[in-house]
């Protein structure tokens, strides 16, 4: 067996409800078990690429007098209990089953997803990340800070050997969620509170030791990407894709993008050692910032409100460029990251300044490791925004307004990527030598 094919547990994965009822009794002090009308419903919503999510309800039986257990959890496992507060908690299973359903939106193997081979190449990574994302819970339960938002802890299974087929999450679950996806843009004062979170936990995270955080992915981060899912032949057939999603009026300035693609593919490798060349500071990212991975409610005010930021299965420890690309480019509309993307790092900088009490790097090589990851960023993303529209279950008329919206932005990203080139071209001209 493995963890692209579907079991008998719950959602098809392989962990049962033997497993979740019996660490429940064990965390809830219970001896009450689910019942047999216990039932569980996906609710993944491309919310972690690598993990199954579900709303599960046990029909408890045999509760201990006076004793009070949730009703409601999700797989992300979410449940409340009687009383008038809610309490909801989410269990989310490591599996690969996932990333099998988002390598087809992503057009991988032309549209056919991720072969078996390559799910199988790919087992040791899912059980990477998730033990990753583990570790950095534990972490995230040590700062325990308000700046940096994340869904309570209830119970966490890590991988323990090669063959392990059950790794998963009990976490809180919120149950107002206010669904922003990864084709809509966020307004870049509502982006404060997540730019402002992710710099806080950088920040705090440099108090700890190189073996505390021993399980972060390293400098190599880009490299194991490309060689793992944007290798040449996959990155081709994105860029042809992204061809023909435009007229002859852009084709110009498509193309010129694609080879500023190609130019920073064989760059991939000084990457790695981009703090030693270009003697930028070293951080822990969270790796995979966007919209898929936050958590907003709305607000009365009509605001979006940061709930959590979640999966936190690539965390690693590069320049902060990497996550300030995927928020600016990914995050905001291209009028947005024009007048306000500067003012966005600059919160950046003086939020780590201020929690880590020092300056570790100026506001200007800020600026500048986010003009070096944009294109990487960009490269990785761009071709399939319209994919994910596509993919969603809005209507047709929601998804033509949609696509109308993400071209403007797309040809905006694209216009800014080239700009940007040029510029570290010209302050880094021996980095940028192919």
């Amino acid at each position: 067996m493995s963890l692209f094919e579907p079991a008998d547990g719950i959602l098809e994965t392989h962990v049962t409800w033997e497993d979740i009822e019996t660490d429940l009794q064990k965390k809830l002090g219970t001896k009450a078990t689910f019942g047999d009308n216990k039932k569980a419903t996906n609710i993944s919503d491309l919310k972690g690429f690598m993990s199954r999510i579900a709303l599960v309800e046990p029909d408890w039986q045999n509760v201990e007098e006076g004793k009070e257990l949730p009703n409601k959890f999700a797989l992300k496992v979410s449940f409340e209990t009687e009383k008038s507060e809610t309490r909801k908690v989410v269990f989310e299973i490591s599996s690969q089953l996932a990333l099998v359903a988002v390598s087809k939106i992503m057009n991988f193997e032309d549209g056919k997803g991720f072969s078996d081979e390559k799910m199988n190449k790919l087992s040791k990574l899912t059980r990477d990340c998730h033990n990753r994302e583990v570790e950095t819970y534990k972490i995230l339960s040590k700062f325990n800070h308000p700046d940096v938002p994340y869904t309570k802890v209830y119970s966490l299974k890590s991988f323990e050997e090669e063959n392990d087929l059950k790794g998963y999450m009990i976490i809180d679950f919120v149950s107002n969620v206010h669904h922003v996806p990864v084709f809509r843009t966020i307004p870049a004062d509502e982006l404060i509170p997540l730019v402002r979170g992710i710099a806080t936990f950088s920040a705090l995270a440099q108090s700890l030791s190189l073996t505390e955080t021993s399980f972060v992915m390293g400098k190599d981060y880009l490299e194991i990407l490309f060689k793992d899912f944007f290798n040449d032949t996959e990155l081709n057939k994105k860029f042809e894709g992204l061809r023909k999603q435009f007229s002859e009026e852009n084709q110009e300035k498509v193309g010129k993008v694609i080879d500023t693609f190609h130019h920073y593919k064989t760059l991939v490798p000084k990457y790695t050692n981009i703090s030693d060349i270009l003697g930028l500071k070293l951080v822990l990212n969270h790796g995979d910032l966007w919209q898929a991975n936050v958590i907003h409610s709305m607000g009365e005010d009509g605001k979006l409100k940061l709930e959590a930021m979640i999966d936190w299965q690539g965390v690693s420890r590069i320049p902060p460029g990497l996550d300030l690309s995927r928020l600016l480019l990914m995050c905001l509309s291209g009028k947005d990251r024009r007048q306000k993307g500067n003012e966005i790092i600059k919160c950046y900088y003086e939020t780590f300044t201020k929690v880590y009490g020092k300056e570790l790097f100026s506001l200007q090589e800020l600026q500048d490791s986010y003009k070096l990851y944009a294109p990487m960023t960009a490269m990785m993303l761009l071709p399939d925004i319209n994919s994910f529209i596509e993919s969603s279950g809005v209507s047709e008329e929601e998804k033509d307004e949609a696509r109308k919206e993400s071209k403007k932005n797309m040809v905006a990203m694209m216009e800014d990527i080239l700009d940007i080139h040029e510029y570290n071209l010209n302050k880094y001209s021996d980095f940028m030598k192919v």
